[in-house]
């Protein structure tokens, strides 16, 4: 997915500086557009049509609120960010009227203008999405044919099967039976997406009380990890692989010996990932790798390195402390292992498109 942007100053020097030193290819920009003023952008943004607009807001012939309003006429869902080295408040209560994605002050701060853009190119993304369940079933929106009607109805049968050969280690048999349940929710693309979350969560639970029951404190926390992170799959692939993975460290757990760089490496991250003094050297020191080596084996086994599985551990708490608690920011990035509050907020936009505050503001519900 690629986005065009139109930088709009009566002024070189901001154009030449959003221009040379905004790293747009992290956002998926292709297509950089200038225009000197208000009427020159206007016929610009009319013939190319772009995604984002950042415009100063006092130009002569025609200023920012004034670009903007001709825009929004035929262009409503264009995303528009305001430019001002003026603390004129009613320049503000202008853009907050034209619904404005931010207001950003002069002189340019390119930490600002880069955050601006990861959450309105994160937010572009997930409008663009037509059906969210296509994408949940299939992977891609590419594929023109329809979803069947078919639903899944479980029977309780299944879930007793299962319980009953995790507790007695039976692992061949379990595999068979989740590639089973995989299979057959392929299979029924008219079940609602929740609904299988919600089944699968009742698979994680089976493991947890196995482990529980065990006392395999680890694989209980990685389990407890997961019912966390089903809720934010968008694809039943990644519900299934989860399930794998949970599958593979619960059996693995009780053959130490066995026990292969990624089931280590993830039991020691259930413990220690929000410490804000952990690093990938100092457990590979303790669990008796070297740096190298640990590194190349997690990404080989997993397909992500181990700081993106740390990153995705601490995310998926924050959203769990954002959704439900009324902790300051600050509060919930040092309670992840982020001390630093600015990069706690760059580091979870980055990964899930949405600053903190807004995440919390979508997600809302009471503890």
């Amino acid at each position: 997915m690629s986005f065009s942007v139109l930088i709009v100053d009566d002024e070189k020097m901001p154009r030449e500086i959003l221009h040379r030193y905004i790293p747009w290819q992290d956002y998926g920009v292709t297509d950089i557009y200038e225009a000197q003023d208000g009427e020159s952008a206007l016929a610009l943004a009319l013939e190319k049509k772009p995604d984002i607009i950042i415009s100063d807001i006092k130009m002569p012939r025609m200023n920012g609120l004034s670009l903007a309003q001709e825009v929004r006429r035929t262009m409503p869902d264009c995303q528009f960010v305001f430019l001002s080295g003026y603390s004129d408040k009613e320049y503000l209560k202008g853009a907050i009227r034209l619904k404005a994605a931010s207001y950003v002050e002069k002189p340019i701060d390119l930490e600002e203008i880069n955050e601006v853009l990861a959450e309105i190119t994160g937010q572009l993304k997930a409008q663009e999405r037509m059906d969210p369940r296509i994408f949940f079933f299939r992977g891609t929106q590419e594929n023109a044919v329809r979803l069947n009607d078919r639903v899944y109805s479980p029977e309780e049968a299944l879930f007793s099967r299962l319980g009953e050969n995790i507790r007695h280690k039976n692992r061949r048999e379990t595999e068979n039976l989740l590639e089973q349940l995989y299979q057959e929710l392929h299979r029924c693309e008219g079940t609602l997406p929740e609904d299988i979350r919600k089944l699968f969560c009742r698979v994680v639970l089976l493991f947890i009380n196995a482990a529980e029951s065990r006392n395999l404190a680890a694989v209980t926390a990685i389990g407890n990890e997961l019912l966390l992170r089903t809720a934010g799959e968008d694809t039943l692939e990644g519900l299934h692989e989860m399930l794998r993975g949970l599958l593979r460290i619960y059996f693995e757990t009780q053959e130490p010996g066995e026990q292969d760089p990624l089931t280590r490496v993830n039991l020691y991250l259930a413990a220690h990932w929000s410490d804000p003094g952990l690093t990938v050297q100092d457990m590979a020191q303790e669990l008796g790798f070297t740096n190298t080596y640990l590194c190349a084996a997690y990404k080989k086994s997993s397909g992500i390195t181990i700081n993106q599985y740390i990153t995705r551990l601490r995310v998926e708490h924050a959203k769990e402390l954002l959704s439900s608690t009324s902790r300051k920011l600050y509060e919930v990035g040092r309670s992840v292992g982020y001390t630093d509050g600015k990069y706690f907020t760059r580091v979870f936009t980055r990964e899930t498109g949405l600053t903190p505050k807004q995440y919390r503001e979508r997600h809302w519900h009471e503890g």
